[in-house]
Order: C-alpha cells, then structure tokens, then sequence
C-alpha cells in the first residue's frame, strides 16, 4: 500500500492538524484514556513492533502488498454494506463489483485487479454511517489492545466482524489454520505503520495529543468523502487545517465537529493506523505539495552545526493570512520570533506559523516545549528541514 495509506491512522500524524484543548468535551476521560494508550503502548513495543519490524526485513515489499490487498479485500464487505446504509446506492454496486473481481480475479484478494479497472476503492464504516445519519461523535476513547476510538465508532466492531468471511471461516476451519492468519493480519497491519509511529514518537511533543488528533481528524475526512466543510475560527477557540494539532490558549468551550480530517500523504506506501488507510496522521509535509512563503516569510535563521541536521519548529496553522498575523503578533509579545509560510494542500492556501530559526532536534524539541509552556500551544511539531 502506499504512503497516503500511512496517515491515516496515525496516519498520520505529523501533516494533519487542528487547533484542539488538551482537555476538551471530546475526550473527557483523558486521565482512563492515557493510561490504556500507555499500556497498548508498552505491549505494542514488546510484541507487535518487533514481530513487525521481522515481518518486514524478512518478506519482500511485494510480498507484503499482496497479504495487505488480502486481508482488505477480506474486510471490504463492511464497506459494500456500509455504502448502502448511507444511501450510496451507485458506489456501493461499484464497490461489491470490486469485491468480486478481486477475489475471482485477483486471486482471493493478493491482486488489487479492480483498481486496474478504474473501481476505485473507498472506506466506510459504520461508524461514518451514524454520522451521516446524525448522530453525535461522543467521547474519545482508547480501547486496550483495539486503540483509538470513540461512543459512536464502536458499533463498527459489530458489522465489521459480521462482514468479515475470515470470522466465519474460524468456526469451520482448524484453530491451527485460523490463528496464524489472524496474527500475520496484526503484524502485517502494524508494519504498515511502523515509520509513521516512528516519526510521531521522535516529533511529537504530546504523542498521545497528536494520536487523538490525527485519529479525529482522520474519521471527519472519511465521513466527508474528503472533502470536509471548511472550519471557521469561533469563539471556542478551534479551527480547522491539514497541518497538526494546534492548542489555543483559553478555550471556552469545545467544537461540535467530531474527528477532524485527516489528509493524505503522498510519497510511498505504509499505514498506521492509529493507525487509519490515512487522517494521519505523521510526518513531513506530502511530496509534490509546493511550499510558497508569503512576503511576511523569511529564510529562517539556522543554529546548526555544519554535519547535523536541522529541524523546523512549526506552531500554528491558520486558513488566512490575517488570522496568522494576528497570532504573530501575540507570539512577539512572548518574544517569541516567527515567520509565515503559505503552503498549498491539494489547491487550498494555509498559513502557517514557525519558529524564525532552525535547531539541532534536541534544542527544537527543548525549545517546542520552552513555547509550550509559555504561551499554551501543546500542538507545537517538528518537521525536518529540508
């Protein structure tokens, strides 16, 4: 799969973004929340991550395409019906048609034969069908074992279970047969997102922040179809934009929009997860996304030795070139020095907000959280310079 899979669930984590409290009414067990998030954290370094980090030194990428095309087609039935309860009817014959020929065709799935044919694929759940219907996102939650989610994603694991043959398999086919499948599902799933974890655990100041984030922004995406309606800035202190999470100070009170959209990387193949096909979370800024700076921009001062490299600290992300200077100018008066960079995402123009010198990583992440405390960003993230 490829990178624009990573981001979305974690995928990603450090290119999606939006302005979020760190306490808010979206995640009002954040306390419960961060323990379970450091328990699977703990069990996914002694377990999973090795098992993954194996899987893929020893199974070459193509091999491991196919068992990923596998294990989607697999579970792609939960897509087909979730198509039709959101009244798609046209994309949901489309997309049992793609079911069919991969799994005929494609040989159970290990060839994505049917985007070769132009069916595209999509993702739905049920959760994104009760948002459609109108239901409320409810709280975050990390479920052990099962990770980020939230009170209205969780009937998902009903229908998803319920459309999935390989569950059904299980109660006719041999535990020796059904077990190992099921694990290479997990270990193949995480190795997917082994570089965007990996980039989120060295970048982030708040990695369990950017998770949630990611993972919001992530559900709003797919929920949209992509195309998420464009957040104002309101007097709860939220906005919207495709760049990380962004803290403002004194927040009244929390947004009504549920998970925030996440974007979509464009480089090469991984998935996380928090991992979401996505959302994700995440990383540098996508390939072949042009970055002009504004004529408030300037070439950031370096304080790099010649043979280290250096690391941009990004602050804020505003959807208009007023709204950055404005919070430029309440950064000044922390003397705290910025510049504005417009970057263009998928034809949409963002202002943001970084720090006017660049650093070695260990003195931008001591000075990310020197910003932190004193101005109340806990969204603050790294990007390497280029």
């Amino acid at each position: 799969m490829n990178r624009s899979r990573l981001i979305p669930v974690l995928a990603l984590v450090l290119t999606l973004s939006a302005c979020a409290t760190t306490e808010n009414n979206h995640d009002p067990i954040e306390p419960v929340n961060r323990v379970t998030d450091k328990v699977n954290d703990t069990i996914d370094r002694v377990t999973l991550k090795p098992a993954a980090q194996g899987y893929t030194a020893v199974v070459p990428k193509p091999m491991r395409t196919a068992v990923t095309n596998f294990f989607d087609n697999a579970t792609y039935l939960n897509t087909v019906l979730n198509d039709f309860l959101q009244g798609k009817g046209r994309q949901g014959f489309a997309d049992l048609s793609r079911f069919l020929i991969n799994t005929t065709l494609g040989a159970g799935g290990f060839v994505d034969v049917a985007s070769t044919m132009g069916l595209e694929r999509h993702e739905e759940d049920f959760g994104q069908t009760l948002a459609v219907w109108g239901s409320d996102q409810g709280a975050y939650i990390i479920y052990p074992l099962l990770g980020p989610n939230s009170v209205r994603n969780t009937p998902d694991f009903v229908t998803a279970t319920a459309t999935d043959p390989l569950f059904w398999v299980s109660f006719v086919v041999a535990p020796q047969v059904t077990i190992p499948i099921t694990v290479l599902k997990y270990v193949d799933k995480r190795a997917n997102l082994l570089e965007a974890s990996d980039m989120r655990d060295e970048l982030a100041l708040d990695p369990y922040v950017f998770t949630r984030e990611a993972w919001r922004q992530n559900r709003e995406y797919k929920i949209y179809d992509g195309n998420p309606p464009k957040k104002q800035s309101t007097d709860d202190g939220w906005e919207e934009d495709d760049w990380g999470p962004v803290e403002e100070p004194e927040p009244q009170a929390d947004t009504q929009s549920e998970d925030n959209a996440a974007g979509e990387m464009a480089a090469d193949d991984s998935e996380l997860a928090v991992a979401a096909e996505a959302p994700i979370v995440a990383t540098a800024p996508p390939a072949g996304l042009p970055a002009v700076e504004t004529a408030q921009s300037a070439e950031p001062n370096t304080a790099v030795a010649a043979n280290a490299r250096a690391y941009i600290i990004n602050l804020t992300s505003h959807d208009s070139e007023a709204e950055a200077v404005a919070e430029q100018g309440r950064l000044n008066s922390f003397g705290i020095q910025t510049e504005i960079k417009q970057v263009n995402i998928d034809g949409k123009a963002w202002y943001r907000l970084r720090y006017a010198e660049q650093l070695e990583k260990e003195q931008a992440r001591q000075k990310m959280g020197e910003i932190s405390k004193l101005t109340g960003l806990s969204g603050v993230w790294l990007e390497p310079s280029k």
